[in-house]
């Protein structure tokens, strides 16, 4: 604690005005640097303060370290309070240097909570660890058990004490959520934990599985070792973890503690519009029109429908079921997710759940005129893949619409990776060269297809872009408008709404409406307006945040030059492949575990023979994998008409 009565008068300090440095990035920054403006300001004697007073100190010093000042600082207030600091540093170092092994006890349990990373830093910044016995490092973490988590990062440490942090992580209760912390949870920085060489992966299934037989396991936790990969943990652990985790469910997701979903499909015979919406409460409920239907007279207008009136792809040709970030509610967003696991949302589900009834309901009208699905597919593809789009050597059967699911789901499977193949081939040697596909066995990648056009996709992570999207479309920007009584309005809706002044925004906006005319995205003319710099990259961006990516040839040329100027300014890059990112990673999540622990593995579960011997769920299983499929279709359907009508700019 700080003296209450020091040479620069009754200067007091309590807990709120303590500086803590987070991270560099951090945007506590400013209000910690006037914090510690305020500490600079007075007369310390370092001599008299003890560690936790003198590790404020440090907290200012790694501001410093990062180059985080106030703006209002002169130069000669940077190098005043540099010489302080300087000072300080030299005090903290001699306090830490003159405690002797025997006090880093009483030391430790003194500290308070912002301090106690910063303590363990320079332990190892000192080298002190190197005079306190195994002994003593084993009492300090047993009293403190969770100082672990700022021991972990210290490599050096870590290395020190070995085999006694291995001892202390086989008894320790927070053992298993450390690990799995490390190797399986998404964090938007990567752990920067080291674990003792001498503990094994033996001894960490040991620890997984004593957390699992544990009273009171945390959900999330065992989510992330059902959905683990990274530690390599056999099948029986994963099978305990499913079971540990239903059992948890089946307790806490009543009625009283969780949220129904309806989503509900039919057809009407006597309907002429192709769809009519109803929504109550969180039910949605879909009418589809047998009449419009009955008007398709032929098999393209018929699958047509899949990307018309079903939406399974939107406009840019996207396919619209995959999970995006922007459907996603911030709660989804901050749960605790996997690195391996294919994260879905409620939205997500809504979307599955109705496609799926879509294609029962497509069904079901086929056999009701005699018809199937099956046969309707297979003319599809000879009347558009090969008699339309000349691509004439492809070959391809469905299966026959008598067979079991299980048995429609083996003839298919196979056949979808061979016309996948056979579409690479086409658009890598503008043909199809059956004899030597059929003695080439590696397995078909779907991040690996390539389009038929260059720059099919654009893409950007580039910091400008992404300040941009937060800036003028996300509701938590600082620049959103907020109303109790409405949802926060974003800039581009304010911009878009009329005339728009410095006077409009609150004060607290206005250094950062600086900041951005500054950066060159926003601007203010001569009558005092504010408006869009660069309006079309500020469009771009928002197109970018909804979808991942744009599909550059759906759009015209005026828009496709604004997107090359972006191109070569470096915002933006370009993708050559027949799938997008969300794409990829959608079709993995549903066919194969080759990038989700959580997928599906529609294709390989049914390839060598099937555990599933409920007919119930081959029926469902088949409807999500024929799903797959037409979605695949829709994508070459896709991009061979685009390559026919850019196919001279291509060429160029």
């Amino acid at each position: 604690m700080y003296p209450k009565a020091t040479e620069q008068g009754n200067f007091k300090m309590t807990l709120l005005d303590r500086v803590i440095f987070f991270s560099k990035e951090d945007l506590a920054g400013t209000p910690m640097l006037e914090k510690a403006e305020k500490l600079l300001e007075k007369k310390h004697d370092f001599g008299q303060l003890d560690l936790n007073a003198l590790l404020e100190f440090h907290h200012i010093h790694q501001y410093f370290e990062n180059d985080k000042y106030l703006d209002s600082w002169t130069s000669s207030q940077r190098a005043a309070y540099a010489a302080i600091l300087k000072n300080a540093m030299t005090a903290i170092r001699n306090y830490m240097r003159n405690m002797i092994p025997a006090k880093v006890m009483e030391e430790a349990a003194l500290l308070e909570y912002n301090n106690q990373e910063n303590f363990w830093e320079l332990i190892r910044y000192f080298e002190l660890y190197k005079s306190i016995d195994d002994a003593l490092f084993f009492a300090i973490l047993n009293a403190h058990p969770h100082h672990i988590r700022y021991i972990l990062p210290l490599k050096q440490i870590v290395q020190h004490y070995n085999l006694t942090l291995r001892s202390f992580l086989m008894t320790s209760e927070e053992s298993a959520e450390l690990l799995l912390a490390h190797y399986e949870q998404k964090n938007t920085t990567p752990s920067n934990y080291h674990f003792p060489k001498s503990l094994t992966d033996t001894d960490k299934q040991t620890i997984i599985t004593s957390y699992l037989k544990s009273d009171d396991p945390n959900l999330n936790y065992i989510e992330l070792v059902r959905n683990s990969k990274n530690l390599k943990l056999p099948p029986k652990i994963l099978l305990k973890a499913k079971q540990a985790a239903n059992k948890i469910k089946e307790e806490i997701l009543n009625e009283e503690n969780s949220m129904k979903m309806s989503v509900g499909a039919t057809l009407d015979k006597k309907q002429a519009e192709p769809v009519t919406y109803k929504n109550e409460g969180g039910d949605t409920r879909v009418t589809y029109g047998g009449l419009f239907l009955d008007s398709l007279k032929t098999e393209l207008k018929l699958f047509a429908v899949f990307s018309q009136i079903f939406l399974y792809t939107d406009q840019e040709g996207l396919i619209t079921l995959v999970n995006k970030d922007t459907e996603m509610d911030v709660l989804e967003k901050i749960g605790m997710q996997s690195k391996n696991e294919y994260h879905t949302s409620f939205v997500f589900a809504k979307k599955d759940m109705l496609s799926i009834a879509q294609l029962g309901i497509f069904d079901h009208y086929l056999k009701e005129k005699g018809r199937s699905i099956e046969n309707l597919l297979q003319n599809v593809i000879k009347d558009l893949f090969v008699d339309h789009f000349k691509v004439n050597e492809l070959s391809f059967a469905m299966p026959d619409p008598s067979l079991s699911a299980i048995g429609k789901i083996r003839l298919l499977a196979p056949e979808m990776e061979y016309l996948l193949k056979q579409y690479k081939d086409f658009v890598t040697h503008k043909q199809i060269d059956h004899e030597l596909l059929q003695i080439d066995s590696n397995p078909v990648f779907f991040s690996e297809l390539p389009s038929l056009l260059p720059k099919k996709y654009i893409y950007s992570s580039h910091e400008s872009i992404r300040v941009i999207q937060y800036h003028f479309y996300d509701q938590n920007s600082v620049f959103a408008m907020r109303k109790r009584s409405e949802k926060p309005m974003t800039l581009f809706k304010r911009l878009e709404s009329g005339n728009l002044g410095r006077s409009d925004f609150e004060d607290y906006q206005l250094p950062y409406l600086d900041q951005a005319v500054a950066a060159g995205d926003l601007l203010i003319d001569d009558n005092g307006f504010i408006g869009m710099a660069d309006p079309i990259k500020v469009i771009i961006a928002g197109k970018l945040r909804k979808n991942g990516t744009i599909s550059y040839w759906h759009y015209g040329e005026e828009f496709r030059i604004e997107v090359d100027r972006l191109i070569a300014e470096g915002l933006l890059t370009t993708s050559d492949q027949l799938f997008t990112i969300d794409e990829t990673s959608y079709l993995n999540y549903y066919l194969n575990k080759k990038e989700f622990t959580n997928g599906k593995d529609l294709r390989n579960k049914y390839l060598h023979g099937s555990n599933i011997k409920d007919e119930k769920q081959q029926e469902i299983d088949y409807l999500y994998f024929l799903r797959t499929f037409i979605v695949i279709l829709l994508k070459l359907k896709d991009d061979l008409i685009l390559s026919q009508h850019h196919s001279k700019l291509t060429a160029i």
